[in-house]
């Protein structure tokens, strides 16, 4: 599973600290057989307070050209809460971002972003600025089908791997494997495609690779030649 990191440039007070947290996931999955909840934690490795938010987009049509994320304003009208959407995270403290599925799962996928980031309070009554460098992460929130239809096909052409999603819901190359000889082994690409989609990712070496493959309900490991 890949964590996604971005960065925020901002003008601030030299002496306000960087928020400093971590976050104990960064994929969060509803299936059937889940409670309509889940749960996530921000740990602060800071000894200042952080004013941190949550700021909830759902995907559409993930993985394709057209694809849109779309800030989600009222979460009355889709399928997922995240709550507290705004919370200060005390110094060397943990806060808990709660996930509440709103509808049941239906026969679509639903994708969906979580930016869990860091703001400035009180910047604009300073005169004195420097430049400070902020973290946050972003979640990413898999809504299954209720009832999951994996089907899907790999295929290498040199060092160009090609996932193809031919069922209702996404598939994971993850935890992949690939050595150039008994002595250069490295890790390839993470891979993931949506339903209805291809991914092509390039690997390392011309050559077979492992993956283990997870489609929602198992993981298989599997060689391609």
């Amino acid at each position: 599973m890949r964590q996604f990191i971005f960065v925020i440039l901002l003008f601030i007070l030299p002496q306000t600290a960087n928020a400093e947290f971590i976050v104990t996931s960064a994929i969060v999955e509803f299936t059937k057989d889940k409670p309509p909840q889940q749960d996530i934690e921000i740990i602060s490795r800071s000894r200042d307070n952080d004013y941190i938010v949550a700021e909830l987009t759902e995907v559409i049509n993930p993985g394709a050209p057209d694809e849109i994320r779309r800030p989600v304003t009222d979460p009355s009208e889709g399928y997922l809460l995240v709550t507290p959407d705004r919370t200060i995270l005390a110094g060397g403290s943990r806060k808990t971002i709660r996930f509440v599925l709103l509808k049941p799962l239906d026969d679509k996928e639903h994708i969906y972003r979580v930016a869990i980031k860091p703001v400035i309070k009180g910047v604009e009554n300073n005169a004195k600025l420097g430049l400070k460098i902020l973290l946050g992460y972003e979640i990413l929130v898999i809504l299954r089908p209720y009832e999951m239809k994996p089907k899907f096909s790999i295929s290498r052409n040199g060092n160009a791997l090609t996932l193809t999603n031919t069922g209702n819901t996404n598939i994971v190359l993850q935890n992949g494997k690939q050595c150039k000889s008994a002595a250069e082994c490295t890790m390839p690409p993470t891979i993931r495609s949506y339903a209805g989609q291809t991914a092509t990712e390039q690997l390392p070496f011309n050559g077979p690779v492992d993956y283990s493959i997870w489609d929602g309900q198992a993981v298989v490991d599997r060689k391609i030649d």
